[in-house]
């Protein structure tokens, strides 16, 4: 029986009640009263051959007439059913999607082996939350190295942080080399200047909502990719624009200048706009090439995001400023 600790194996308990499917409800109640589960939520309705038939909910049996066979009140078997080798996150997600508190798990035969409670599902979806944390702080490693990492030496808490660091480095010496470009109109045009870390981290604000709402929406809906990345950029495209509105005026009466003002706020509209792109596509790349979808947030996406925010700005400024 496999028992890695991403799968639902993991997180299976075997003594659960069952019942077959000829049985009344009269019946299957007298036979479970006095026994002890480890889970009671729901009875599980077996075929002859140890197949999963349908589950009936513990109220359900409760309320049902003496007579009434099982099979009239227990619901599909397929919605409740995942198989043994089921990825923990996935089979979570299952239950959100049609709305369960527990899952039954059946061998490659469909065959019933037993479930996984809703204590159980709570443990699986604060784990994967917690591991998705801590790959958009920088932190390597799945769950358990993840958990290591919040108590592990300062030595071993510094590797695993340090490689997505080294990216945003490299994404910082770029961004530095971009500066130097514009050294001598910066230098004639000094306002210029005070503005860069207000694009950068309201563009990089923006974006990273974007981001946190796509790493969990990839594990929790089925939508269609165009329609969440039309809305999200549209959500971007709409804050951007408010961002920038709110601060052209403000930079205008500060500094008298239209053109600063106007960089400003085109800057904002356009930087945020783009970070939120970044922000949703980044994740959903990492997700179809196979890594965790919240690798493709935190200093990844950070230093990409800054680094097309401070590209927008120096264009935008040197058609208007410059």
């Amino acid at each position: 029986m496999e028992m890695n600790g991403q799968t639902v194996g993991r997180y299976l308990v075997t003594s659960v009640p069952v019942a077959r499917s000829r049985e009344s409800a009269g019946e299957a109640r007298a036979r479970l009263i006095g026994q002890r589960f480890d889970d009671a939520s729901h009875v599980f309705v077996l075929a002859e051959d140890g197949g999963l038939l349908g589950v009936v909910a513990i109220r359900d049996l409760l309320g049902a007439p003496e007579t009434t066979p099982l099979h009239d009140i227990a619901r599909t078997a397929e919605a409740y059913s995942v198989p043994l080798g089921a990825d923990r996150e996935a089979a979570a997600s299952v239950a959100i999607h049609a709305g369960l508190s527990i899952l039954a798990v059946c061998d490659a035969e469909g065959r019933f082996l037993g479930a996984v409670p809703a204590r159980a599902l709570m443990t699986i979806l604060r784990d994967e939350h917690l591991e998705d944390l801590h790959h958009m702080a920088g932190i390597l490693g799945k769950s358990e190295a993840a958990k290591d990492a919040l108590t592990a030496a300062p030595h071993r808490r510094a590797l695993y942080r340090l490689p997505w660091l080294l990216v945003g480095m490299a994404g910082s010496a770029a961004a530095t080399a971009m500066m130097s470009r514009f050294e001598a109109a910066l230098s004639a045009h000094i306002a210029v200047a005070f503005f860069i870390p207000a694009i950068i981290y309201l563009a990089d604000s923006v974006g990273t909502q974007s981001e946190v709402v796509v790493v969990r929406g990839l594990s929790l809906t089925d939508s269609a990719l165009l329609p969440l990345f039309a809305g999200e950029l549209g959500t971007g495209a709409l804050l951007g624009a408010m961002l920038g509105c709110l601060a052209f005026p403000v930079v205008w009466f500060f500094f008298s200048s239209v053109g600063l003002a106007a960089t400003v706020g085109i800057s904002l509209a356009v930087a945020s706009t783009i970070a939120t792109a970044f922000g949703f596509l980044m994740p959903w790349l990492f997700a179809r090439l196979g890594y965790d979808a919240a690798l493709g947030s935190g200093p990844v996406a950070t230093v990409v995001q800054d680094t097309f925010s401070l590209l927008t700005y120096f264009v935008v400024a040197s058609f208007l400023v410059f």
